[in-house]
């Protein structure tokens, strides 16, 4: 885990708003096109309508948050599926606390 590049990552308001609503997707996000939030991911569109920005926009955030480890991205016919990895957060929140 690189630690500058999560925070990097996470130096956007609207990346850690995705974040947060990552943590429980059955309450931000529908299911749509059979695909479950919770179980599955959250897809682009999604995220984009929740923000209230464009689809490349939030692509390129959870491109961002993916390099940095924080969401891990499966692909799903087509679409690609965003699931936030709690153990990196946590691992991100631990070495903010070491190194602080």
């Amino acid at each position: 885990m690189n630690l500058d590049l999560a925070l990097k990552a996470l130096d956007n308001p609207h990346r850690r708003t995705v974040m947060s609503a990552m943590r429980d997707p059955g309450a931000h996000f529908t299911p749509a096109d059979g695909i479950d939030p919770v179980a599955d991911g959250v897809c682009v569109l999604q995220i984009s309508a929740m923000l209230g920005v464009n689809q490349s926009t939030a692509s390129t955030y959870m491109s961002m948050l993916r390099d940095a480890g924080l969401v891990r991205a499966v692909r799903v016919g087509k679409y690609t599926l965003y699931k936030r990895d709690d153990e990196a957060v946590a691992a991100v929140a631990s070495a903010i606390l070491h190194e602080l």
